[in-house]
């Protein structure tokens, strides 16, 4: 009986992870107030180093997802309001988010501030994200964690590392599926062109 009833769980949050994504790439209707249902065409695509960074035609809602900061204490993307966030999901069991970490690093040496920040979430314990973040000597990136599970299936994420633009008042302005050069002139003119649009 306790197999079936996991096996249920199981099927159940990968059909909704499945719908959170449809909704979020604009193929499925959303219910209200989840995110707005478009056509992906009515989305513009910008080329990152051989990846795509889709634009969505306008900014959509993002839940509020709950992490661990630092220092184990919960937080939440609400926190960050108010300064554009590029939020990166990686976890260091995957050879193509280990590969564009220091490029991200670099990216909030150079573009972080009041107006601007990035913020790796691992989808690992605290003790080997933080010990990969000291291994590539990052400087800037602060080890937050999805200490509950929830990312993923909160945002429609399906792949790692998934990278989400989230504008200053908390909605998706876009994202990318895979690693990019994120230190690279053009990552660097894309974000600091939505800064200057950004009121």
């Amino acid at each position: 009986m306790r197999i079936f009833v996991v096996v249920v769980v199981l099927v159940v949050a990968a059909v909704l992870g499945f719908v959170a994504r449809q909704a979020i790439e604009g193929t499925v209707s959303a219910p209200s107030g989840v995110g707005q249902a478009g056509s992906q065409a009515s989305s513009e695509v910008f080329e990152l180093s051989g990846q795509k960074f889709k634009r969505w035609a306008k900014p959509r809602d993002v839940p509020d997802l709950w992490f661990s900061d630092p220092a184990g204490r919960p937080t939440s993307l609400s926190k960050f309001r108010g300064r554009m966030v590029l939020l990166n999901l990686w976890a260091t069991w995957c050879p193509p988010c280990r590969e564009e970490m220091p490029a991200l690093d670099r990216l909030n040496a150079r573009l972080g501030g009041d107006r601007f920040t990035v913020v790796t979430l691992a989808l690992d314990s605290p003790a080997k994200a933080d010990a990969f973040l000291r291994q590539i000597k990052a400087t800037t990136l602060h080890n937050y964690t999805d200490t509950q599970g929830l990312a993923l299936s909160t945002l429609g994420v399906t792949t790692v590392p998934t990278t989400l633009l989230i504008d200053a008042q908390g909605r998706e302005i876009g994202r990318l599926s895979g690693a990019a050069a994120w230190d690279e002139k053009p990552a660097l003119d894309l974000i600091q062109t939505f800064l200057k649009e950004s009121p």
